[in-house]
C-alpha cells in the first residue's frame, strides 16, 4: 500500500488544483479583475504559512551546495509566468471549458519529460496518454468551445504549456531538494515578485493602504485567497511535489489531468455553467485514459523514478 502513495498524493493534489478555477474566478470578481493583485494576496499567504511552519520548527530547509538555480527557474515559470497567465483567462471562458482545455497538459509534460528528462514511456502508457488527449478534441467537436473567446484560447495554451514545462522542471529539481524546498522557494518568488507589482501600481494610481486592504472585509474575497493560498499554493504544490519525486513520468503526467474533471464539475454544479454533451465525452475519455495509464503504476517500476537516477 505504501508505494501508492505517491498516486493517491497526486490525485488529492488534482482535486485541490480542480478547485482552483473556481476560487480564482470568485476572488477576481471582488478585485474587478486585478490579476496581480489576487496573485499578490494569494502567494502572500501562501509564504506566510509556510514561514510559520519553519519557525515552529516543523520543516527545516537547506540549500547550501545545492543547485538552486534550478529551483529558481522553476519559481520564474510557475509561478511568475504561468500564473499570471492562468489567473488572467479565467477573465475570457467559463471554468468548465478552462478546465477541460487543460486535459491537454498530460501530453505536453510526457513531451517535456522526453526532452529535458531523457524519461521514454512505455507503449501502454503512450496509448492511454493519447485516449485522455483525444478527449480534449472530443470536448470540442461540433463548435462545443465556442464559449472560449480568442484571447482566452491563447492565453490557456500558453498557461498549459508553461504550467507542463514546470512541473517537468520541479521534478527534475526534486532529485535534490524536498517538496517543501521546492515550494518555499517558488512561493517565496510568487510572494514577492506580485506583491512589489502590486503595491507600485497601486502607489502610482494614487490608492492609499486602507482602499488597498479594504478587499479584506469582503467574504467571497476571502474564502477565496484562503483556498488558493493555503490549499494550493501550500497543499497541493506539496502533495504534487512529492508525487513528482516518486512516480514514474507517465503516471505523474496523467494522474495530473484529474484536475480537469473536478474542474469541469464545479463550473457545471457551482456556477451552473453550460456543459455540452460533447464535453461529456471528452471528460470520460480524459477518465479512461487517466484510470488505463495509472493501472499501468507497479512497484516493480522503480526504475522508471527520475529520482531513483539521480540519487
Amino acid at each position: 500500500m505504501k508505494q501508492y502513495l505517491p498516486l493517491f498524493a497526486n490525485i488529492a493534489s488534482q482535486i485541490l488544483f480542480g478547485f482552483a478555477y473556481l476560487f480564482i474566478k470568485l476572488g477576481m470578481d471582488a478585485l474587478g479583475q486585478d490579476t496581480i493583485k489576487f496573485l499578490s494576496f494569494r502567494f502572500g499567504l501562501g509564504f506566510l504559512v509556510m514561514t510559520i511552519l519553519l519557525l515552529l520548527g516543523l520543516q527545516k530547509v537547506h540549500y547550501r551546495n545545492r543547485p538552486v538555480c534550478l529551483v529558481v527557474l522553476c519559481g520564474v515559470i510557475n509561478p511568475l509566468i504561468s500564473q499570471v497567465l492562468e489567473t488572467t483567462s479565467t477573465i475570457y471562458a467559463p471554468t468548465s471549458q478552462l478546465s477541460m482545455y487543460s486535459s491537454i497538459v498530460p501530453a505536453l509534460m510526457l513531451f517535456f519529460s522526453v526532452v529535458i528528462n531523457r524519461e521514454y514511456p512505455t507503449r501502454r502508457q503512450v496509448l492511454f496518454l493519447l485516449v485522455t488527449v483525444c478527449g480534449i478534441f472530443a470536448a470540442n467537436a461540433a463548435g462545443a468551445g465556442g464559449g472560449i473567446s480568442a484571447p482566452g484560447f491563447f492565453l490557456v495554451m500558453a498557461s498549459m504549456t508553461v504550467i507542463a514545462l514546470g512541473r517537468v522542471l520541479v521534478r527534475r529539481a526534486s532529485a535534490h531538494f524536498t517538496s517543501f524546498e521546492i515550494v518555499y522557494v517558488t512561493t517565496g518568488m510568487g510572494a514577492l515578485g506580485f506583491t512589489a507589482a502590486s503595491f507600485l501600481h497601486s502607489t502610482a494610481a494614487g490608492i492609499s493602504a486602507s482602499q488597498y486592504f479594504a478587499v479584506l472585509s469582503d467574504r467571497q474575497f476571502v474564502v477565496s485567497v484562503l483556498y488558493m493560498g493555503i490549499g494550493s499554493c501550500v497543499g497541493a504544490f506539496l502533495l504534487m511535489t512529492y508525487a513528482a519525486a516518486n512516480l514514474p513520468a507517465a503516471v505523474y503526467a496523467a494522474t495530473c489531468s484529474f484536475s480537469t474533471v473536478i474542474g469541469i464539475v464545479s463550473g457545471v454544479v457551482i456556477l451552473r455553467e453550460t456543459f455540452y454533451l460533447q464535453e461529456m465525452l471528452g471528460t470520460v475519455l480524459i477518465l479512461a485514459g487517466m484510470i488505463g495509464i495509472s493501472m499501468s503504476y507497479r512497484a516493480g517500476e522503480e526504475d522508471n523514478r527520475f529520482t531513483a537516477r539521480k540519487r
